[in-house]
């Protein structure tokens, strides 16, 4: 069989081979997407961001006992996504768009609430969910080309994220003996519908 890395690696591919698909995501790669879909990125970017770093840290909270080793690289990645988050709201700010309330949005309302119960039920799928946004990130950002608006999100992200799917990828490898291949399966499963749970968000945005 192979390693629970590869296995991840495949999915995604997968999702990358989607999402690159969508006209949306090639005009921001491009550089020249419009200001009304860019300002419907930085509100996904910030709600993926938000949403993703409170349910790592629950993941975090819920794992310190049993597995520390987890639980500190679940809370590294949680302070490095609210990071992350106020950078969304920073370019927003600058192009005069208001703050993102995910209150505001039933799809990421639904969304958060996957998430943190996931968290609390299932903290692997948590990791799964961070090991597919990682590596799409660390591969899709870095093929962007400038913008003509704020982009100090793509930017970090097109920086940083291919260390953090470096990261991630031994943590994975870390722990990988100690997963059963049942929950290596709902880790995939979980990743696979958090993706496509991304996506509904952002398609819900206008």
């Amino acid at each position: 069989m192979k390693s629970l890395e590869a296995r991840l690696d495949h999915e995604v591919i997968l999702y990358l081979s989607k999402v690159e698909d969508m006209p949306e995501v090639k005009a921001l790669l491009r550089g020249n997407i419009s200001k009304e879909d860019y300002v419907r990125f930085l509100k996904i970017f910030y709600i993926i961001e938000d949403i993703s770093q409170r349910a790592v840290k629950l993941a975090s909270e819920k794992t310190k006992e049993a597995n520390p080793y987890l639980s500190e690289r679940f809370d590294v990645c949680a302070r490095g996504e609210l990071g992350h988050a106020e950078i969304a709201l920073e370019d927003l700010d600058e192009l005069g768009i208001d703050p993102v309330d995910v209150a505001d949005c039933p799809a990421a309302v639904e969304y958060d609430r996957l998430l943190q119960e996931c968290a609390v039920d299932f903290p692997l799928g948590v990791l799964g969910h961070s090991y597919l946004f990682e590596n799409a990130s660390g591969t899709m950002f870095p093929k962007h080309c400038p913008l003509e608006f704020p982009s100090k999100f793509v930017e970090v992200h097109a920086k940083e994220d291919p260390g953090h799917s470096i990261a991630i990828k031994r943590t994975i490898r870390h722990i990988e003996k100690d997963i059963s291949s049942e929950d290596q399966v709902r880790m995939i499963d979980f990743a696979n519908n958090s993706g496509e749970y991304l996506i509904k968000v952002f398609q819900s945005l206008s």
